[in-house]
C-alpha cells in the first residue's frame, strides 16, 4: 500500500501513462482511511465542521483524479471516460489492458 500511494503522490499530476488497478485501489483505500482521523479532528477541534477534512480532500483531489485517469488508460480508455457516471465504474474495476497507445 505504502508504494501505491507514494507512486501517486508523486505523480499527482501526471495524466499520462498508467496505473494497474491494485495501486488505484491501494490510492482510493489510503484515502478513505485517511478520512477517519480527519474527521475525528474536525470534532474535536472545530465542532464538526468539517475544516481538516474538507481541506485533506480538496489537497488531495488532483493526484486522485491523475491516478483515475491513468487507471482508465491502463484498461485502454480515454481519461473523459470519468464524466460518463456508472461507465467509470465499470472501466476502473477492469483488469489491466494490454500494451495500448497510453503506453509511456
Amino acid at each position: 500500500m505504502n508504494e501505491a500511494v507514494r507512486h501517486a503522490l508523486n505523480n499527482y499530476a501526471v495524466f499520462r501513462g498508467r496505473t494497474t488497478r491494485r495501486n488505484y485501489w491501494f490510492f482510493y483505500l489510503f484515502l478513505i482511511l485517511l478520512n477517519i482521523p480527519t474527521t475525528i479532528l474536525d470534532r474535536i477541534l472545530f465542532a464538526g465542521r468539517g475544516y481538516v477534512s474538507n481541506l485533506a480532500g480538496l489537497l488531495l483531489l488532483v493526484p486522485l483524479i491523475a491516478a483515475a485517469v491513468r487507471r482508465m488508460h491502463d484498461v485502454g480508455k480515454r481519461g473523459w471516460w470519468l464524466l460518463v457516471p456508472f461507465a467509470n465504474i465499470y472501466f476502473l474495476v477492469q483488469p489491466s489492458g494490454p500494451l495500448n497507445q497510453f503506453e509511456l
